[in-house]
């Protein structure tokens, strides 16, 4: 006999799939976004999830989130500074698991409600005021007052009070018991021989090495599988139900902030790529813990976290930079000028393109998902063509290189004749 899946709905990421994770016997249901399957351009991938739903009977359902949960999630991971690192796929990918999460507590809290049992209706006509009252005055006529009950016998305080004796003390248990000295209290070590083994415990394939701890997983109604760090912060902090997977899932919730290594300013807003105070591309995603307030009235105190012995990335600063071709402000493929200040042409323009994109991309997304079949833009629609095959070119959009970007400016490239 089989065990019970401990998740009734699991929502799957793009990388628990490229992995090719064992999926089998973890939920009743797997479900995904379109943008996930899209991202699933290897035959060997293609092949395994075609081998599950053969043999394992797992069939991966495709669904699209509804606006208002990838409004709430958009809002929340701009708020925790994961926005700027999460792509379109991600953002839907949390907003279905936001959105199956309401339905099922819904559904619960509905269900609850309709077996709760109905009080009978009392019989006869209700008791007036007046007749509490008579009743009180009853209740408190039946016990004697401090001054008219009878005086208690009083135990002088210099009276010998002897204890009495406990019988047999030696064979009372201990309050606490030492461990032994080969236990260091943190279970089994993982080596290379059982790593397997801890992977699958972690999946929960393999029953918990406590029994008491076995006994009191509850069943989730809906859970997300991802191995993206950002998504697995936002899950956490909306406290949506995470499925960790091959050890990788954080230990803590964190909020993000730009912090600029020249001048050493916050910036709150995870957008920017100039710092606002200097001018600097020299910003860098750094994790801020913010503290209560205390009792006494003092203001909350904002930890950053910086990393120890951080060396800054100094690539291209070896050789002077060349100077601007005339004409090269226009871009395009053939501009060779390097992007330092925000307030360059080059930058701007590509800023303003930039914008429009999302701007289009966001109204693209919410009409496709308010209106479904027929929109032309659900994958599910009939009038929905790849443009894989309709053989229209379309820019991926992202902002302009800053700087030298992943070039190395110092390596020195011959021109192949």
């Amino acid at each position: 006999m089989t065990a019970k899946p401990n998740v009734r709905t699991l929502v799957l990421d793009a990388g628990p799939l490229l992995s090719l994770s064992p999926l089998r016997g973890l939920a009743e249901r797997y479900v995904t976004v379109p943008q996930v399957v899209a991202e699933l351009k290897d035959p060997r991938v293609r092949d395994h999830l075609e081998r599950l739903e053969l043999t394992g009977g797992i069939k991966l359902e495709v669904l699209d989130p509804d606006v208002a949960s990838l409004a709430k999630v958009t809002a929340l991971s701009k708020k925790t500074g994961d926005y700027s690192v999460l792509s379109v796929a991600d953002l839907r990918i949390l907003a279905l698991t936001c959105s199956l999460h309401e339905k099922a507590q819904t559904s619960t809290e509905v269900h609850v409600s309709s077996s709760e049992p109905t009080q009978p209706p009392v019989q006869g006509n209700p008791a007036s005021p007046e007749t509490h009252l008579e009743e009180q005055e009853a209740v408190d006529e039946s016990f004697p007052d401090e001054e008219t009950a009878p005086e208690f016998e009083r135990v002088p305080l210099d009276a010998d009070a002897k204890p009495q004796p406990e019988e047999n003390p030696s064979l009372a248990p201990p309050l606490y018991q030492d461990p032994p000295s080969d236990d260091d209290g943190q279970g089994e070590w993982i080596t290379p021989d059982n790593i397997a083994k801890h992977k699958s415990r972690a999946l929960q394939a393999l029953p918990a090495v406590n029994p008491k701890r076995d006994q009191d997983t509850r069943t989730m109604t809906v859970g997300c599988m991802t191995f993206d760090y950002a998504m697995q912060n936002v899950l956490l902090h909306m406290n949506l139900n995470l499925v960790g997977a091959q050890g990788r899932r954080i230990a803590s919730v964190k909020s993000w902030v730009l912090r600029c290594h020249a001048c050493f300013k916050i910036c709150k807003d995870n957008t920017k790529k100039f710092c606002p105070t200097c001018g600097n591309a020299t910003l860098l995603r750094t994790s801020v813990t913010t503290s209560a307030p205390g009792a006494d009235g003092s203001e909350p105190v904002v930890q950053i976290h910086l990393k120890k012995n951080f060396q800054y990335k100094n690539r291209g600063t070896k050789y002077s930079l060349h100077l601007p071709k005339p004409g090269a402000a226009k871009g395009g493929a053939g501009s060779t000028n390097i992007i330092l200040r925000e307030d360059q042409v080059e930058f701007q323009k590509g800023l303003h393109q930039e914008t429009v994109r999302q701007r289009k991309e966001q109204k693209r997304v919410e009409r496709a998902l308010t209106q479904g079949k027929g929109s032309g833009m659900n994958w599910d629609d009939p009038d929905w063509i790849p443009e894989i095959l309709t053989g229209t070119r379309r820019s991926t959009g992202g902002l302009p290189v800053i700087g030298h970007g992943r070039r190395n400016p110092n390596e020195i490239r011959r021109k192949h004749k």
